[in-house]
C-alpha cells in the first residue's frame, strides 16, 4: 500500500493489554513514539512499560512489532476521533485511531456528533468523512471542517502626475553645467492636466473560522485626496485636475497649484515691482532696484541686476545674478542660477551654480559649483553639510570663507541675539550709573522732582532690559542645542583651494597656510582635517 501511514492498534486478553505497530506504505510517514504515548494517556493507560513501546515503535518503522504495555487488561477501547485546529481556527483536523480488538467502530452520526460537540458549526466535509468510512486510514490527518479564509485588503495609493521630489537635481551637461533646458525640479502643468488620482482602500473581506465566528482583516489605510486652490476634484472624487497654468508641487500630502505671472520681456520702470500669489516667469532681466516677490516659483531668462527676488518656492535663473553688492535671493526651495556674484543669497534648500564670486551665500542644503568655471572667488559661502567646487579662493589672495556644519539660520539667529545682549547690557550699564549718581543725590535731599521722575523711569528701563537680556539667553542657550555639529559636513575641491582661504567646520577655523589640490576638509575630533579626494 502505497502513501499509507503506519499506525497501532491495541489487543487485549486475559494476559494484559499489548499494543502492535504496523509500518507505513511507500511514501507514508511511521509511527511516532509521541503520539503512541499521548493515546495512551487520553485512554487512561498507567504505568506502562515505556521502553519495551519505544523499541516497538523503533522497529514499526519497517515491520510489524508488538509490545506489552500492561499486565491488567483493563476494559475495551471503540474506535475514537481526536481533532486540533490550525491556522487561527480556519482548519479542523481529524485523525482516527482503531479499536483495540474487542473494541466497537464508530460510524458517521457518531463522528457527526463528536463534531457537533466540539463546537464546530461552519464548513463541515462530510465528503472527508464519507472518505474515511469507505476506507478507514488511521494516524492519517482528515481535513474534517475548513473556515472561510480573511481576504485581506489594500490600503489606499494616490499617484501624482507631476514630479513631487522637490530635492530633485538639475541635469547636468557633460562639463557639469546646469542644462537649463531641462529643469524636471519645476513641474510645469497646464490647465485641465490631471495632477493626481486616487485607488481608493479595498478593506477586504472577513472571514469564518469552523466555529463560525467572524474574524475581520486587517485595518487598511484610507486616503483622501488634498488639494488647495486652482484645483477641480471629480464627481467620483478620485481625480483632480488643475484649473489654470501654471506649476504644481506636493506639500506633505496637499497638492498646490500655482497659476502663472509671466513678464513676456524685462522687470523695469514699465513693470514695477512684482508682488503675486503664484509663480513669476520672467522672459527679460530684472533690472536694479526692482523686486519681485512670490508665493510660488520665480524663473528668470535674463540676467537679475542689483534687484531682489524672494520666493515661496524655487529660483531659477537661467542667466544668474549679478548683484552689484545690493542684489539678493531668498528661497524656501533651492536655487539654481547660471552664476552668483555681488549678491546676498540664502535658501532652506540647495544651490546649483557654475561660480559663486565675492558673496554672502548660505543654504541649508548643499552648495555645488558645477561646471566649466566651477568657481568660489571671494566672500562667505555656507552650507549645513557640503560645499563642493571646482576651485576655491585665488592666487591674488582674495579673502574666502567657507563654512560648513552649521544651520546658516541657526546660527545668524543666534549672532543677531548675540548682538541684541551685548547692545542692552551697554544700555544697562549707562542705566546703571545713572540710578547710582541720582539715588546718591536722593539720599542727601538734593535731587530736584524733575530727576526723580528720571530715576523712576530709570528703575523701569533697567527692569525691562534684564527681563529682555535674560529671554534672548535663554534663546540663545536653545540654539546652542539645535547648532551641533553634523559629523558627515564636508568641504570638497576637485581641483585647487588656493593659500589664504578661511575654512570654518563646526565652529572650528582653519586658515589655510598653502594651496592644496583634488582634496576635501572635514572636522575629526576637533580638529579640521584634509583628505585627498
Amino acid at each position: 500500500m502505497a502513501n499509507i501511514n503506519g499506525y497501532f492498534k491495541l489487543f487485549r486478553d486475559e494476559k494484559g493489554t499489548s499494543i502492535r505497530i504496523f509500518p507505513p506504505g511507500d511514501g507514508g510517514e511511521p509511527v511516532s513514539y509521541d503520539e503512541v504515548m499521548n493515546y495512551l494517556t487520553e485512554n487512561k493507560f498507567e504505568n506502562v512499560d515505556v521502553a519495551s513501546i519505544n523499541k516497538a515503535v523503533e522497529g514499526g518503522k519497517t515491520a510489524v512489532k508488538e509490545a506489552v504495555i500492561t499486565l491488567n487488561p483493563g476494559y475495551p477501547v471503540n474506535e475514537r476521533m481526536i481533532i486540533r485546529y490550525e491556522e487561527d481556527n480556519m482548519i479542523a483536523i481529524a485523525r482516527f485511531y482503531p479499536a483495540s480488538n474487542d473494541g466497537q467502530d464508530i460510524d458517521k452520526d457518531e463522528i457527526l456528533g463528536d463534531i457537533a460537540y466540539a463546537g464546530i458549526k461552519y464548513g463541515i466535509k462530510e465528503e472527508n468523512i464519507d472518505s474515511f468510512l469507505k476506507d478507514r486510514q488511521y494516524c492519517y490527518d482528515y481535513i474534517i471542517a475548513e473556515g472561510k479564509k480573511i481576504r485581506q485588503g489594500k490600503g489606499a495609493s494616490i499617484e501624482y502626475y507631476f514630479n513631487t521630489d522637490r530635492s530633485l537635481r538639475p541635469k547636468k551637461n557633460e562639463d557639469g553645467s546646469v542644462d537649463f533646458h531641462q529643469l524636471d525640479n519645476i513641474s510645469h502643468i497646464k490647465k485641465g492636466d490631471i495632477l493626481a488620482r486616487l485607488t481608493p482602500a479595498d478593506k477586504g473581506d472577513p472571514g469564518i473560522t469552523v466555529f463560525g465566528a467572524q474574524v475581520s482583516p486587517y485595518k487598511v489605510e484610507n486616503l483622501v485626496l488634498k488639494f488647495g486652490k486652482n484645483i477641480t476634484l471629480s464627481e467620483d472624487k478620485l481625480t483632480i485636475t488643475s484649473d489654470v497654468d501654471g506649476h504644481a508641487v506636493l506639500e506633505k500630502d496637499k497638492v498646490f497649484v500655482s497659476n502663472t505671472y509671466e513678464v513676456p520681456a524685462d522687470v523695469d520702470n514699465s513693470t514695477g515691482d512684482i508682488s503675486y500669489e503664484g509663480n513669476v516667469v520672467v522672459r527679460g532681466n530684472v533690472r536694479t532696484n526692482f523686486k519681485i516677490k512670490a508665493s510660488g516659483d520665480v524663473e528668470v531668462y535674463g540676467t537679475v541686476e542689483g534687484a531682489t527676488i524672494v520666493s515661496g518656492g524655487q529660483i531659477i535663473l537661467h542667466r544668474g545674478i549679478q548683484g552689484m553688492s545690493k542684489g539678493m535671493l531668498v528661497a524656501k526651495g533651492n536655487i539654481v542660477a547660471k552664476f552668483i556674484e555681488s549678491a546676498r543669497v540664502y535658501t532652506d534648500g540647495f544651490i546649483e551654480t557654475e561660480a559663486i564670486i565675492q558673496s554672502n551665500v548660505a543654504a541649508k542644503g548643499e552648495i555645488n559649483v558645477n561646471g566649466v568655471k566651477g568657481n568660489i572667488i571671494g566672500g562667505h559661502v555656507r552650507s549645513t553639510s557640503l560645499i563642493a567646487a571646482k576651485t576655491i579662493g585665488s592666487n591674488m589672495g582674495i579673502n574666502t570663507t567657507i563654512e560648513v556644519g552649521n544651520d546658516p539660520a541657526v546660527q545668524d539667529k543666534m549672532n543677531k541675539l548675540k548682538d541684541e545682549v551685548t547692545d542692552k547690557n551697554e544700555q544697562l550699564r549707562r542705566l546703571t550709573q545713572l540710578v547710582e549718581m541720582l539715588e546718591k543725590k536722593l539720599k542727601i535731599g538734593k535731587l530736584e522732582q524733575d530727576k526723580v521722575v528720571v530715576l523712576k523711569k530709570s528703575l523701569e528701563d533697567m527692569n525691562t532690559l534684564q527681563e529682555e537680556v535674560k529671554k534672548a539667553q535663554f534663546e540663545i542657550s536653545d540654539l546652542l542645542d539645535e547648532l551641533k555639529d553634523n559629523d558627515m559636513a564636508e568641504i570638497r575641491i576637485r581641483q585647487d583651494i588656493f593659500q589664504g582661504v578661511k575654512i570654518i567646520i563646526g565652529g572650528e577655523i582653519k586658515l589655510l597656510n598653502e594651496a592644496l589640490s583634488r582634496c576635501k576638509f572635514r572636522k575629526d575630533h576637533g580638529e579640521i582635517k584634509s583628505m585627498v579626494l
